[in-house]
């Protein structure tokens, strides 16, 4: 029987850490485990096997799989597990042998194949190649596993690296392929995949020039040389469609991809991974669905609804304290719930403070806008912005 690494756990204990991830995504610990594929969906069969017996908080491999797992399956709910240090850094510090770095390895390379559809609705899809801010996560843990495999000299290290820049090139060609399909047909559907492959991407890349800084690798090394700041027009080798990646998601996206603080106050949304929010500002849909799908199908209580909607009251007051048009998403999301359930409703559900901040502030402007008129502004922006920067090969 092989020697398991023993080390001391001097961080979150496992059990801790499984409440966290039942805190905001009971839904994965309910219902029959056969709706999970043991390979595409091993995060769901690490927790839920965790949860039917006592952590191993000894065990350096069998904790590093549980964080692996617990930040995959929370970094695209209302509230993610604080284990990023953990996996990208900390328990890599406690490798100095192949034999246990071997291990970890493995479990990184089954994050990177593993599907985030059931835990996050931030994702694109095209002719089954996908692309979220996951494949960020995974570059980040990779990225320790590389540091690591430099630090003992492990043989694993030509690996590692063909593994990372492998991503970083399939990013880019399915990027390309959306902004073809975008170019080509310029419509409502391919502009939302397109911008949703930016906001992953530029989560990735910034995930990654990150983690090349944290782990001070050295200006001489190969990977470094290939992939670091590549998205950046400064780059020693820069990449044309990263670039203008970066520069349409600092125009359109960049004030609609933030982290949610508001929404972690209504822990209703937490009940199923329908309330998930996918790339902002296209919220009507979500916000249509926590009527239809939540208050009106039972799933969520006339209270909760309303903490719901005062959420995202306070939280586009937040994000808009000097224009109207900074960020939008909440105020769509807003929009969607009033097209569902009526304005008037929508109004009647809500204490005075927050009815006046529908009837009086800039959302008296925002929530009429239309769906459609919304995505064709949207539509016209994206436009000039590709148009500004000119031909992209």
């Amino acid at each position: 029987m092989e020697k398991r690494p023993v080390f001391r756990n001097s961080g979150i204990k496992g059990a801790q850490l499984l409440e966290w991830v039942r805190n905001t995504a009971p839904f994965l610990f309910e219902g029959d485990a056969s709706r999970f594929d043991s390979k595409s969906h091993g995060y769901a069969f690490v927790l839920r096997s965790a949860a039917e017996r006592l952590p191993d908080d000894s065990d350096l491999w069998s904790y590093f799989e549980l964080c692996v797992s617990a930040h995959f399956a929370t970094v695209g709910t209302f509230v993610p597990t604080d284990v990023d240090n953990a996996i990208r850094e900390k328990l890599w510090s406690f490798v100095h042998s192949d034999r246990v770095f071997a291990p970890m390895w493995e479990v990184a390379l089954g994050f990177s194949g593993w599907d985030e559809a059931p835990v996050s609705k931030r994702r694109v899809e095209l002719d089954e190649r996908r692309l979220s801010g996951h494949q960020g996560e995974w570059l980040a843990v990779a990225m320790g596993a590389y540091a690591s495999a430099k630090r003992i000299g492990s043989e694993l290290l030509p690996g590692i690296r063909e593994a990372i820049e492998n991503e970083v090139d399939r990013e880019e060609a399915l990027l390309r392929d959306l902004r073809l399909r975008f170019m080509e047909e310029p419509g409502v559907g391919a502009m939302k995949d397109y911008l949703g492959a930016v906001a992953a991407v530029a989560h990735n890349l910034g995930d990654l020039d990150r983690m090349f800084d944290a782990c001070s690798i050295e200006d001489t090394d190969i990977l470094k040389r290939r992939v670091y700041r590549s998205g950046h027009e400064d780059a020693r080798n820069p990449r044309a469609l990263f670039a203008e990646a970066g520069r349409v998601y600092q125009a359109l996206m960049a004030a609609e991809n933030h982290r949610n603080f508001a929404l972690r106050v209504p822990k209703g949304l937490r009940k199923s991974e329908k309330f998930l929010t996918p790339y902002g500002p296209f919220l009507d849909e979500w916000g249509e669905g926590i009527v239809k799908e939540g208050l009106h199908a039972g799933l969520l209580d006339e209270r909760e609804f309303r903490e719901i909607v005062e959420a995202l009251v306070l939280g586009w007051k937040k994000l808009n304290p000097v224009s109207i048009y900074t960020s939008q998403g909440y105020a769509r999301a807003l929009a969607g719930i009033s097209k569902a359930v009526g304005n008037n409703e929508l109004l009647d559900s809500v204490p005075p403070v927050i009815r006046k901040d529908l009837t009086g502030s800039g959302l008296r402007t925002l929530l009429p806008v239309s769906k459609a008129e919304f995505e064709k502004k949207m539509l016209s922006r994206l436009k000039a912005e590709l148009n500004r920067g000119g031909e992209v090969s």
